[in-house]
Formats: structure tokens, sequence, C-alpha cells
């Protein structure tokens, strides 16, 4: 399970030395521990959409992100088809292991409720898409010049370890870049193996297939 930051008190104190004690300032944390793999579960593509699931088993479990949080690494995972298709609301995810799935790579920080992720393309990987006119003239920004998420807790009542992302980088999961949101839950660090995906983004630790 992942480590959980107090959502309402999100400032620790912090004192080096106790000679020290009078100048303690009060540090940011961020809202939760990212550490490790998170499963997507819900979302909503375009603003005004409800939040909804994938609407067929095939497709649940299998679009997440890892974490490297000593490394500032974030890993996505895309299922994919036997035609190339990676759509959440669409991948038919009839292929096995490695190959059955897309990655991105993305350099990140995390400040209390607010993420910046940056695209990097490892070598031989394919140029991930690009926003158009029309998308930039919406808001949306190149993944490579840094797009900022907003985080927050999503429905505490009913979910643990759940929290929503608006938005994603254009084209992760579909993402318009702008309105998309997307609800993760928290997994095992294994769930992420059979992805491929740490290896290609260079995180250390990747498991031997």
């Amino acid at each position: 399970m992942h480590k959980i930051a107090p959502i309402r008190a999100l400032v620790a104190t912090a004192c080096a030395l106790p000679i020290l004690a009078a100048g303690c300032q009060e540090e940011p944390l961020p809202l939760f521990d990212e550490q490790g793999t998170w499963v997507l579960s819900l979302f909503s593509l375009e603003d005004g959409d409800p939040i909804s699931d994938f609407g067929s088993g095939l497709r649940q479990e299998k679009y997440m992100i890892f974490y490297d949080k000593d490394a500032k690494v974030v890993a996505t995972a895309a299922c994919s088809d036997s035609m190339g298709e990676q759509g959440v609301k669409a991948s038919q995810c009839d292929l096995s292991g490695e190959q059955g799935y897309a990655c991105r790579c993305f350099n990140y920080e995390f400040d209390e409720t607010r993420m910046t992720w940056t695209e990097f393309v490892p070598k031989g990987q394919p140029k991930p898409p690009e926003p158009g006119e029309e998308d930039i003239a919406n808001g949306a920004v190149p993944p490579d010049q840094g797009v900022r998420i907003q985080l927050e807790e999503y429905s505490p009542d009913t979910y643990n370890d759940t929290w929503r992302y608006t938005p994603l980088p254009f084209g992760v999961f579909d993402s318009n870049g702008v309105t998309s949101q997307y609800v993760f839950q928290g997994r095992s660090e294994a769930s992420f193996d059979g992805t491929g995906c740490r290896k290609v983004c260079g995180i250390a630790g990747e498991p031997a297939m």
C-alpha cells in the first residue's frame, strides 16, 4: 500500500538541529507518496463528460503509470492491440507481454497538489503524438515543454489510495491535454512489471523477463 500524506495538513515543520529551532520553517509536502504503480480505473476524456469506467473488462487494470521517486521519472503504459489501437475506449488488449503495451516517459516534479510532467523520448522509441494547432489554441501544451497536472483525492468515503489527475499530457490515455480527468488507484509495484515500460524509460530495478 502507498503511504498517504495527511490530506488537510500539507506542511511539515523542518528543524535540522535544536540550536536552529528558532529558524524552523514550514515546508510543503506532496499530497501523497507517489512511488510505485497506479492503475487507471475511471476517466472523463472531454469537458462535461461524466467520470466513467472502461465499459469493457478487456481494458481494466491495463492502463498504468509507474513512479520512480528517486529518479523523478514516471512511465506510462497503455494497453495496445493487434491493430495498433491503444485507446481507453477502443483497444481490444489482445496482445500478451511487453508487445501489448505502448510506453511513454516523463521527468516530473511534485509540489503539494500539483505535478509537472515533461516528456522525453528514449532512443529507438516512436515519436509520441503532438497537439495540433487547434489543440494548442484550446490550451494544450506540447508534452516536452512541461504539462501541469492538478491532483486531488477522489471520493475518499468510497475509495482508498485513489487520486484524480486533471489533465494528463496530450495523447496519454487519449487525454486532450486540457480538461481530461483520470482517476488512479494504488497497486503493488509488481503490477507494472509485465509492461516493459520501466526498462524503456530507464527506470532502475526493471525485473528480468
